[in-house]
């Protein structure tokens, strides 16, 4: 090779590694410790732990858009209405006998920033849960164990849930997640 044809091929190579390099930065999860991350996880604490855990029906109402899609791999496609209506003639059933809860895998959440020429619009979150059934005086039943992933979007300042994916459901509890036991 000569001299000429080196220079250019580690040229190119450089370029690439900058190139994987900025690629890695500007795609890279956040740091515990980081204001977005924190935010993101109370938003889907005051979601499930008051929201789903409780049957609190008006933090969903509160952190949902208007333009909310929820997509289930076991239950279809639902918008804002009909997931609400589906909570309150589902698990949150006034009487009903059990209730359902659902724990963040500890550890399993990963937050990913969205921006737009460098101002932050929203936020990707991925991580695992577990569903649990209770009943009044009755151990704790697992449920399912699932992925999802949630599309935080900041609209007129304000943190609201556009898009919600739960997938991979698996009926049999996953031995290496660790949940708190109620």
């Amino acid at each position: 090779m000569n001299f000429k044809k080196h220079i250019v091929f580690q040229l190119r190579i450089i370029l690439i590694g900058l190139l994987f390099f900025q690629i890695q930065t500007g795609f890279s999860q956040e740091e515990k410790n980081s204001e977005l991350y924190k935010t993101i996880i109370s938003k889907d604490s005051l979601l499930f732990n008051v929201g789903f855990n409780t049957c609190d029906i008006s933090q969903f109402e509160n952190l949902l858009s208007d333009k909310f899609e929820f997509y289930h791999d076991l239950d279809s496609i639902s918008d804002k209405a009909l997931f609400l209506h589906n909570l309150k003639k589902g698990i949150c059933l006034p009487g009903k006998n059990y209730k359902v809860r659902r724990d963040l895998a500890p550890g399993s959440t990963e937050i990913y920033p969205l921006t737009k020429n460098g101002a932050l619009y929203g936020a990707l979150q991925t991580g695992i849960h577990q569903f649990f059934e209770t009943s009044p005086g009755q151990k704790d039943k697992p449920g399912s164990v699932a992925k999802f992933t949630h599309v935080w979007l900041l609209q007129n300042g304000v943190w609201k849930l556009a898009r919600s994916f739960s997938y991979d459901h698996q009926l049999k509890k996953n031995k290496n997640i660790k949940t708190k036991t109620k």
